[in-house]
C-alpha cells in the first residue's frame, strides 16, 4: 500500500522525544499495514526498549543501526546496570573517527537502498549527521529530489540543518524546559531506554 503522497517530517531541538515521535508515527502507519524501514545513523545496537518491542512484534520492520555499540547494553537491558556515561558508544563531532565515519556511509547506503522498499522511513539522527557535515549536505539533497513520490521521510535529530527544514513539510522542535538530568537524576530504563 503506498501513501498518495510522500511528504517530509523533522524532528528538532534540544529536548527529548524525537526518535520517540517518530517511532509513534511508525506504530500508527504499521496499523494500517504500510511498509516501514528505520535506519539509526550514530547508533549501534542498544538497550531501547521501544525498539526491542518493535521489532518483537512487528518482524517485518525494516530497521538496521549504524554506530559503536554499548558494551554494556545487554546487562543495562536486563536491568544489572545503568548507563554511566562512560562514552564509548559517543561520537566526538569535532574529530568523529574512521569508524564513525564508515558507518554513517552505510547507514546512507543502507537509506537510500530501503528508501526503494518501504512506504515510511525514519533517518534517525540525520539531522546530526548533516549539521556536522559527517554526510555532505549536496549528497543529501540530491537524495531528496529523486526520493520515490511515495516514500514518506521522517527526520530526527537536533540541530537540523537550514535546507532540511526549508525542504520538509512538518517542522516540530522538541524544546527542553526541564529535565531530571538536572538533579542528577540518570536515564531509566522503560522511560528514558
Amino acid at each position: 500500500m503506498k501513501n498518495e503522497l510522500g511528504l517530509i517530517h523533522c524532528y528538532t531541538g534540544d529536548g527529548k522525544g524525537k526518535t520517540t515521535a517518530a517511532l509513534g508515527l511508525i506504530l500508527r502507519a504499521l496499523g494500517h499495514h504500510f511498509k516501514v524501514g528505520i535506519v539509526q545513523f550514530l547508533k549501534g545496537v542498544s538497550y531501547y526498549g521501544e525498539l526491542f518491542f518493535l521489532e518483537s512484534l512487528y518482524p517485518d520492520v525494516k530497521f538496521f543501526h549504524f554506530g559503536v555499540d554499548c558494551p554494556k547494553s545487554s546487562a543495562i537491558r536486563q536491568g544489572y546496570e545503568k548507563c554511566d556515561l562512560c562514552g564509548i558508544c559517543f561520537v566526538d563531532f569535532k574529530n568523529p573517527g574512521e569508524i564513525h565515519m564508515k558507518y554513517v556511509r552505510d547507514a546512507w547506503e543502507k537509506a537510500k537502498e530501503l528508501s526503494k522498499e518501504v512506504d515510511i522511513l525514519i533517518l534517525d539522527e540525520i539531522n546530526l549527521v548533516l549539521r556536522h557535515k559527517m554526510l555532505p549536505i549536496e549528497e543529501f539533497m540530491e537524495f531528496i529530489k529523486g526520493k520515490p513520490e511515495h516514500l514518506e521521510l521522517i527526520l530526527t535529530g537536533r540541530d537540523a540543518p537550514e535546507e532540511v527544514i526549508e525542504i520538509s513539510d512538518y517542522v516540530t522542535e522538541m524544546r527542553e524546559i526541564k529535565h531530571p538530568y538536572e538533579k542528577g537524576i540518570i536515564a531509566r530504563r522503560g522511560i528514558e531506554y
